[in-house]
């Protein structure tokens, strides 16, 4: 979630993954591969900010390997790492074609129209003394099968809450946020399996940034949308573990929470929900 939030231990969990992973820069005639690109913030900033420039430009022309390397090639070099230009621009245009960008279909990135798609969607909501173990409650029973996690401190949440969802995009009449991770889960596409992108959500508590994404698509939706209706219109949460292309899974992971689940979360955060016993 970027942008601005209010001052808690709750909206810090919210941030992204990798402020604490290392940066592990290739040994002396190591081949790169995008399973050893460095790890940390500046690398997963950077790779982001790929991702960002393709959607901006266009996807379609960003899936051409020529045409990504060629826009990924200074880039790196102004970076320091005039190494991975290549295998960059390779990785980038491999997973803009990447078929299963909604479940059971053949879509990829590239398919997408420039009219169906926004990058860096902003959104903005108020919260009124809102009690983060009631909503924690909430979004534990009803996303991930309730399965554990950790469990995130008492606080009240106020102020205006202001996010950018990597994208949001609409395919066959359902809309969807996406959601980019640079997490590092093996040293091979392998380990990119449902087992491990599930363990990930879980233990970076992704659940919550998901589900904050949906509800500010809920609303936007609600507001634009005459006949809107989540069953209908809803696609859900794909978040897409980007070191992950080439695995079988595709690094794709994806979801969708039960409408109950967001309308009470929009009515919590209207302050007309009531509060919940543990």
């Amino acid at each position: 979630m970027g942008g601005e939030a209010p001052e808690s231990a709750f909206s810090e969990q919210l941030l992204d993954d990798e402020r604490s992973q290392q940066f592990q820069p290739l040994r002396p005639g190591e081949t790169p591969t995008i399973h050893r690109f460095p790890r940390g913030p500046q690398p997963g900033t950077f790779l982001h900010g790929l991702l960002e420039l393709a959607g901006r430009e266009s996807f379609a022309r960003f899936a051409d390997p020529q045409t990504s390397r060629e826009h990924l090639r200074p880039r790196c070099i102004r970076r320091g790492w005039a190494e991975w230009g290549d295998c960059l621009g390779d990785w980038l245009a491999g997973l803009l074609r990447r078929p299963g960008l909604v479940q059971d279909t053949e879509l990829a990135l590239a398919d997408l129209a420039p009219q169906q798609y926004q990058v860096e969607l902003e959104f903005l909501f108020s919260a009124a003394q809102v009690n983060v173990q009631q909503l924690d409650r909430l979004i534990c029973q009803h996303a991930l099968d309730n399965q554990p996690r950790a469990a995130l401190l008492p606080d009240r949440l106020n102020g205006m809450f202001k996010g950018f969802i990597d994208l949001a995009f609409e395919h066959q009449g359902r809309y969807y946020v996406l959601d980019y991770k640079s997490n590092w889960l093996g040293s091979d596409a392998s380990a990119y399996n449902q087992q491990a992108m599930d363990a990930a959500v879980l233990e970076h508590r992704y659940d919550l940034q998901y589900v904050f994404y949906l509800l500010a698509l809920h609303r936007q939706l609600r507001a634009r949308l005459p006949d809107y209706d989540y069953d209908r219109h809803m696609g859900g949460a794909v978040y897409w573990f980007v070191r992950g292309a080439e695995a079988p899974s595709g690094g794709l992971w994806q979801t969708r929470p039960p409408r109950a689940l967001i309308e009470h979360l929009d009515r919590l955060f209207a302050g007309q929900a009531q509060e919940v016993s543990p």
